[in-house]
């Protein structure tokens, strides 16, 4: 049985290489195909999103291993333009886009290829977010991402640009 705990920032880098390792399994191979590069980054981007406020952490132990790891953060306000949020708020509307500010935006979830399929990353989803309002982007073009979120009973909120885009709560209407 896997052990869920929250973690602090300070928990996040001290564990970053058993992290990238994880990052790496998961999405430096087939269906997502991501870049060595990419996963070699998660150093660069964990410590910048231990600095943001609200930062949370949840780590999936298998025995005294990290074997899974979420991630969020409260999203600023006003609602951010750059990297993929133009696009979050082209599909969604300025009015729904803005009403993802404070909320929890989970940056990342990843469960080691030899620890799926028993609950974990359900687990660490509910971990990390608890009962807060909270959104994520995933690629609903690899295969089992949307039906996982479908299943944890999160909301699709629009689609394009190759992301979709989830709520746990409604957001407000477009417009």
């Amino acid at each position: 049985m896997s052990t869920i705990r929250l973690v602090d920032g300070r928990a996040v880098l001290a564990a970053s290489a058993e992290l990238t390792a994880i990052y790496a399994a998961v999405f430096c191979v087939p269906p997502w195909n991501e870049p060595p590069e990419r996963a070699e980054g998660l150093a660069d981007r964990l410590a910048d999103w231990t600095e943001k406020p609200g930062f949370i952490g949840a780590f999936a132990y298998t025995g005294a291993s990290v074997s899974g790891f979420a991630l969020g953060y409260t999203t600023p306000s006003p609602f951010p333009s750059d990297r993929s949020y133009g696009q979050v708020s082209t599909i969604l509307g300025p009015d729904a886009a803005a009403s993802l500010s404070g909320r929890l935006e989970v940056g990342e979830l990843a469960v080691h290829p030899g620890a799926r399929r028993v609950g974990l990353g359900r687990r660490l989803l509910d971990a990390v977010v608890g009962d807060r309002p909270a959104w994520l982007l995933t690629v609903p073009t690899i295969p089992g991402t949307t039906a996982f979120y479908d299943a944890v009973g999160w909301q699709r909120w629009g689609t394009g640009y190759g992301i979709t885009i989830y709520a746990n709560v409604p957001l407000a209407p477009a417009g």
